[in-house]
């Protein structure tokens, strides 16, 4: 005798004569090795993917005949493989709750599905990371546009932008010291206005591109519009269309069309570079390199975000709606970790498709903590204050709806609710203590600085009068003896200001004589003091003249790369003519920024260790740090004209010899190698353990602020 359950499963299904809607599109695709059938609801905007055994059945539901009917025949045609009446019934009631049944009038299903529609928008702006704002429907415009560029979209079109991508790599390559320079300052204010535009051009020409190689595979391109991608704005093509495509290289095709787009203008843009000189033209084609590259790479082609590369990546692996299935495990991994047993135990991972839903899952998990983190630390360096308030809000957002569900699933979870709040109560907490642990209690770490190589107590050598050099007499590297003449300088109007004082000395000489002679006792003693008046002077200027000859204070040995091209030049005082140091033992002259300044200071004394470009480490002790920040140039070596890590600027003050500046200030600290050997003139990294403790936090605030300075400065 039957069970209820299965009369009235017989009964339903000796009853049911269900028909499909005519507006349905099927189309047979290739998953991971298995032929499905792919359905394209375009009223609702939706796809449905069914096995084809389902498919036989749901393209057997004319209307006309019952499910039994349907079951009998599918049971005589597949043999064993037949559904039974309970799984055809679930079948016909997932149809219904899809819409997919013409049980209902087409008015209902269209108002459902704007209704849909418009709940789903305005869940949307609930998102403080992601918000879409639909604008129009572009199907006739793409139709327009892929006949006209229909030769771009095949094979000839992709040996074009091979050449072209090929060639603007190479160029680029090529010159890319210049083309790394480029990258300082670029978001300088004054960058703003031409990054900004080659951004909306480059995303304008990225969405063209999709909708043209989905209309071009014959898809439909239903909506355009903006979205905000952590509150930067974006323009979309839906081109979900493209889902329906049998071939899963078209579907591939038509998700990496954008980035491909980018690519091609990017080596427009390279081959433009190359061939133009500094200025802005070479900036605007450098900002459209940068952005059409390493950004859209980062941001669209990045698998952990709903952009191309996440729907590039689920057609190569054969595996549809991969973010909702790994939120799904990191749900019901999370509610294991903070609920325990009452909140389940999640899916055993037994297959190859298991262990990737996983592993998509936890890393888009720590991708959004990254980011975030990212925000945070951003927020509060740049926009202080205001930051921290910013960002808290956007924190509490994004944290809301992981709480909620949370909340749900230990609503749902066994046992007393005293209980499962007591659970996540002590298991959350210990989890924001070893966060807060990580991100907030001090620790030492080691504090790098560039640096050179030089002789030790290394004097600088200054012009006290100006001149024009006459003699060079010692070259780069010789050794010299104390008060030897190093340079010669001529100043013509300082000899004939000497040899005036000289001959107004001599007159007034001459005059204390002849009032000497007369008797003159009175006469005689001012004339004279007027007389040694005149002799300091004449000592002062001969003084003074004499500094024209730049003697070696100290004997030891010069450095100096310019003194070859001294003779002629002028000098003007204060000026650097050489540098001298003693040949015994050599120092680190170190360059400090205001956070690496701070630790050295403390460390006076200490040993650091000094890494020589090449790879050898030395051991020297910490000597002296300047009390004042300078802008001058603290040794060619380290600038970045020299290929040196230090970014210049131009000089704000127009009488400086040098027209450029260190582009922010610098302490300058000294440590002594001692007996240690290193080659002068060489670059270095100096390493000092802090003696004071810094957190994560400040860390990363200060690494932050390092990279927004070099690429807020142009040189």
């Amino acid at each position: 005798m039957r069970a209820p359950d299965q009369n009235r499963s017989v009964l339903e299904a000796e009853s049911l004569r269900p028909r499909l809607r005519g507006d349905l599109h099927f189309s047979i695709q290739e998953l991971a090795g298995d032929r499905v059938c792919v359905i394209e609801d375009r009223t609702a905007w939706r796809f449905h993917r069914v096995g084809l055994a389902e498919y036989g059945f749901l393209r057997a539901l004319d209307g006309r005949r019952t499910v039994a009917s349907i079951l009998a025949q599918i049971a005589r045609d597949g043999g064993p493989d037949a559904f039974t009446e309970g799984e055809a019934l679930q079948m016909v009631r997932w149809l219904k709750d899809n819409h997919l049944l013409a049980l209902e009038s087409d008015r209902t299903t269209d108002q459902n599905a704007a209704t849909e529609r418009q709940i789903l928008g305005a869940l949307t702006w609930l998102n403080p990371l992601v918000a879409k704002l639909p604008l129009a429907r572009p199907d006739r415009f793409f139709t327009a546009a892929e006949a006209a560029f229909r030769w771009a979209l095949g094979r000839f079109g992709f040996l074009v932008w091979l050449a072209v991508v090929l060639s603007g790599a190479t160029a680029v390559a090529v010159d890319w010291a210049r083309f790394d320079r480029g990258f300082d300052g670029i978001l300088a204010r004054e960058n703003w206005l031409w990054l900004l535009l080659a951004w909306a051009g480059l995303k304008i020409i990225h969405e063209l591109a999709h909708g043209l190689f989905c209309k071009h595979f014959g898809a439909a391109v239903r909506e355009i519009g903006v979205i905000f991608v952590l509150f930067i704005p974006m323009g979309y093509v839906d081109a979900s269309a493209s889902l329906g495509l049998a071939s899963k290289w078209r579907r591939i095709m038509v998700s990496a069309a954008g980035i491909y787009a980018e690519f091609f203008i990017a080596g427009l843009a390279a081959l433009l570079w190359a061939r133009t000189p500094d200025g802005l033209t070479a900036t605007i084609a450098h900002n459209v390199i940068f952005t059409g590259t390493a950004v859209t790479l980062l941001l669209n082609a990045n698998p952990l975000m709903r952009f191309d590369g996440y729907y590039i990546l689920g057609d190569l692996l054969g595996l549809p709606n991969l973010a909702t299935r790994g939120r799904a495990f990191t749900r019901s991994l999370a509610a294991r970790v903070f609920l325990g047993p009452r909140g389940g135990t999640p899916p055993a991972l037994r297959t190859r498709e298991d262990w990737i839903v996983a592993a998509y899952g936890l890393a888009s998990v720590l991708w959004q903590t990254l980011i975030f983190a990212g925000l945070l630390v951003a927020a509060s360096t740049a926009l202080r204050g205001g930051g921290l308030l910013f960002a808290a809000i956007a924190g509490a957002l994004w944290l809301g709806v992981p709480l909620w569900q949370m909340s749900r699933a230990a609503a749902r979870a066994k046992g007393s609710t005293l209980d499962r709040l007591f659970t996540i109560a002590w298991r959350l907490g210990i989890l924001v203590t070893l966060v807060a642990a990580l991100v907030l209690v001090p620790f030492r770490r080691s504090v790098s600085s560039p640096a050179v190589i030089e002789l030790a107590d290394t004097a600088v050598l200054r012009a006290e009068c100006p001149g024009f050099v006459q003699f060079v007499h010692v070259r780069d590297g010789d050794q010299v003896a104390a008060d030897q003449v190093l340079v010669e300088l001529r100043n013509d109007d300082v000899a004939a200001q000497l040899d005036r004082a000289r001959l107004d000395l001599q007159q007034q000489e001459l005059r204390a004589r002849i009032a000497y002679s007369r008797g003159e006792l009175a006469a005689f003693q001012a004339e004279t003091a007027k007389a040694d008046t005149l002799r300091d002077a004449v000592a002062e200027r001969a003084k003074y003249f004499a500094t024209l000859q730049v003697r070696a204070p100290f004997a030891g040995r010069v450095t100096s790369r310019q003194l070859d091209h001294l003779v002629g030049s002028f000098i003007r005082p204060g000026d650097e003519i050489a540098q001298l140091g003693r040949a015994a033992g050599s120092d680190v002259r170190i360059a400090l920024d205001q956070e690496s300044a701070a630790h050295f200071r403390t460390a006076v004394g200490a040993p650091v260790r000094v890494r020589i470009e090449g790879g050898e480490t030395l051991d020297a002790q910490l000597t002296r740090v300047e009390a004042r920040a300078t802008r001058e140039l603290i040794h060619p070596a380290l600038t970045a004209l020299a290929g040196g890590p230090l970014p210049l600027r131009r000089a704000e003050d127009d009488d400086k010899k040098n027209p450029y500046e260190l582009a922010e200030p610098h302490f300058v600290a000294l440590a002594h190698l001692g007996a240690a050997q290193a080659q002068i003139g060489q670059l270095a990294r100096v390493k000092l353990r802090t003696a004071r403790g810094v957190t994560l936090w400040e860390s990363a605030q200060a690494g932050f602020a390092r990279w927004l300075r070099r690429h807020t400065l142009r040189e």
